[in-house]
């Protein structure tokens, strides 16, 4: 291949064309199509959109010089599950465990694999140096030390307990130094990043919005949602709303400074949108505390804050005015709001489990595969989760997991108040969102948004390093 083409090849990759058709990929693969009443390519679409965005990935070890163009695949491949495919409630499916499926995904998997090494081996003279004793790296790697021996010495300890942590490792460790080594940080990747976590929302809120269109998502007999219809492939309505929560201040760090502010201000209030939508009670709480915190952080810096305060103003006015008008629609959408209130949805004899744990085995746990009696909850993807980060490392870990962990948040608290910028001001914000969520749900111990977590930890750290050159937005 010329030169020329090459050139371009990887200024398309390192685009925002690229990452969009990324995400059409992930959208495609994620929405299952029939033709009559039979399943377009026989019901494997997400091998089939998946497998050319792979395709595309791997094409892009051969033709680019560093592997951010990775981090969107790595990021987004879990959103590529389609409902009928869940392992999930209620479908329960062991389609990814049939004969067919595990070999595409074996071959996927080692294509994907021998590219990213191809590319390595050709790129490893040129590496970054890795900060093995930075805040971020340190931290993470003490967590997982933590976790790999939660219960030892406790008579529940299986081999899953090794199995499972190892999952971390590998979602926050070897993300970290792969991306840390073989990236290219400057300006143009700290806003190709951000628009990485842009699109990622947006794939979810089309996710979820089909779901409403296509009927899968369904109304009770008063127009109230059914929320235990209110998933998708990869996960349920706590997953979907936690995610959003996560990923919704990436469109505002846009909104900042960015010449066409309005517009990511705008996609910003559809993603909180769709957190209603979500109907995930811990989402609307800790999603309106991350929404609050990037308004104001909106309006008392950046080149927007004037437009900003003004597209506040006029958001609160219009946000009354179309509650008081339409109030009858909205309530379909806040009943279950209502009815659940502050119930705790069994989270407390969930917690006072844990506790039990802990008290039994106070410094290793009793192993994320202790027994858990509770509801019949089925054992599937992940082990029994106690719905709260500290009695999960607890009663798992023991008091060295909760100490590992508290380790790592220091030095991620420390990284943040160190020469704070915007950039790492909203990806803070982020950071906040997934940790306070986790105090009412799994979302932390689900090791996909581990993946995303990882990167934000390794660009708020890079960040330092540009900080001059982020100030300004020309994605």
């Amino acid at each position: 291949m010329k030169e020329g083409k090459i050139e371009r090849l990887r200024e398309f990759y390192a685009s925002k064309r690229y990452i969009l058709l990324v995400s059409a990929l992930v959208l495609m693969g994620h929405t299952t199509l029939y033709v009559g009443d039979r399943m377009l390519f026989w019901g494997y679409q997400e091998f089939v959109f998946g497998g050319l965005m792979l395709l595309l990935a791997s094409l892009g070890c051969y033709a680019c010089y560093d592997l951010r163009f990775l981090m969107m695949p790595f990021m987004a491949f879990i959103f590529l599950v389609p409902l009928e495919h869940s392992p999930n409630v209620p479908y329960y499916s062991r389609f990814y465990t049939e004969p067919i499926p595990l070999v595409l995904t074996a071959i996927l998997t080692l294509v994907f694999l021998f590219s990213i090494g191809w590319s390595v081996f050709k790129h490893y003279e040129n590496r970054n140096p890795i900060a093995w004793r930075g805040k971020a790296f340190l931290g993470m790697a003490v967590f997982c030390g933590g976790l790999l021996l939660n219960g030892f010495f406790s008579r529940h300890y299986t081999l899953a307990d090794t199995l499972y942590p190892i999952s971390f490792l590998l979602s926050l460790l070897l993300v970290y130094v792969l991306f840390a080594a073989f990236v290219r940080f400057d300006v143009r990747a700290m806003e190709y990043f951000m628009t990485c976590l842009l699109f990622l929302g947006l794939i979810i809120c089309a996710e979820l919005l089909l779901g409403y269109l296509s009927g899968s998502i369904r109304l009770d007999e008063n127009g109230a949602v059914v929320k235990e219809s209110v998933m998708l492939g990869w996960g349920i309505w706590t997953a979907i709303g936690g995610m959003l929560v996560f990923l919704m201040p990436a469109c505002f760090w846009f909104a900042h400074s960015h010449p066409r502010g309005w517009l990511y201000f705008a996609l910003g209030l559809l993603e909180y949108g769709c957190i209603l939508l979500s109907q995930s009670r811990g989402a609307l709480l800790f999603g309106t505390v991350v929404l609050a915190l990037c308004l104001w952080v909106l309006v008392t810096s950046g080149k927007n804050r004037r437009n900003n305060r003004l597209l506040i103003g006029c958001l609160i006015v219009f946000g009354l005015a179309m509650t008081v008008l339409l109030w009858d629609r909205f309530s379909a959408i806040f009943q279950n709001y209502l009815a659940y209130g502050f119930d705790d949805n069994g989270r407390y004899e969930k917690w006072r489990i844990g506790w039990n744990y802990f008290r039994k085995n106070p410094i290793f746990g009793a192993g994320f595969y202790a027994p858990f009696d509770y509801g019949g909850w089925q054992k599937d993807v992940y082990p029994y989760l106690y719905h709260n980060t500290p009695i999960q490392l607890l009663a798992s870990c023991g008091l060295v997991g909760l100490a590992s962990y508290l380790y790592h948040r220091a030095g991620t608290v420390s990284m943040f108040f160190k020469n704070r910028s915007p950039y790492k001001t909203f990806l803070g914000i982020s950071v906040l969102g997934l940790v306070s969520f986790s105090l009412l749900d799994v979302l932390f111990f689900n090791t996909y948004p581990t993946i995303i977590y990882s990167l934000m930890l390794l660009f708020m750290e890079k960040s330092d390093e540009t900080e001059k050159g982020v100030k300004r937005s020309c994605v």
